[in-house]
């Protein structure tokens, strides 16, 4: 699953992609990487990473930062000091209402998972590394996608999961951040298409940042 890509689409903006952050994530976020076609990108610089199989630490606690992978994130993003990051992640489908719960937010301190539609979650990143590492004007993203490896067709029927569906959802949130070279023009498509999960996201990082910082 380790795989790199790099493409010199002219000036623009620096975008970082990552898959396989932690756990055997990789082995879903490898297909969404793949499904990218020249078209779907802005001008810029873009920086594909997905990575091996590792140790499953969550992002929402600081010894992931401090692992060898964890630390080899944060050097990727003080080198490339991306205008848009976005890491792509999978879940248990089994955990979809646990973490979209605000219950998340009452035994973490970090807000829920935001649902985008057929089972696709998005959210800020990791609030240990968003205020640190990025301006507030950095694009930073998370995509969620049901881990491929876990979608047996018992679980599939009982959440009524359709996998092609998902899919074109998932890329639709993926296209977007590779399509829009602002974060103006970002925040103007998020907010046609996906309002009520945008006024959710503004909503989230008050409670997280502050008043005035953005949801993404």
């Amino acid at each position: 699953m380790s795989y790199f890509k790099y493409i010199d689409n002219g000036k623009g903006p620096t975008k970082l992609f990552l898959g396989g952050v932690h756990g055997n994530e990789g082995k879903t976020s490898i297909k969404f990487i793949k499904s990218l076609k020249l078209d779907d990108l802005s001008c810029g610089q873009f920086y594909f990473y997905n990575f091996d199989k590792t140790e499953y630490i969550s992002t929402i606690k600081k010894e992931f930062y401090e692992s060898e992978l964890g630390q080899k994130i944060l050097n990727l993003i003080n080198y490339f000091e991306p205008d848009f990051y976005t890491e792509l992640h999978c879940y248990n489908l089994k955990n979809y209402d646990k973490l979209t719960s605000m219950e998340r937010y009452k035994k973490t301190g970090v807000p829920p998972l935001i649902p985008a539609g057929n089972h696709v979650l998005v959210s800020s990143v990791s609030p240990l590394i968003r205020m640190t590492y990025f301006s507030t004007d950095t694009v930073c993203k998370t995509l969620e996608f049901p881990c491929i490896e876990k979608l047996t067709p018992e679980i599939m029927e009982k959440f009524n999961f359709d996998e092609k569906s998902a899919t074109e959802r998932y890329m639709d949130l993926l296209r977007l951040i590779t399509k829009c070279e602002t974060r103006a023009d970002f925040e103007n498509a998020m907010m046609e298409k996906y309002k009520s999960q945008v006024q959710l996201a503004m909503d989230y990082a008050k409670k997280v940042f502050g008043e005035d910082f953005p949801p993404y």
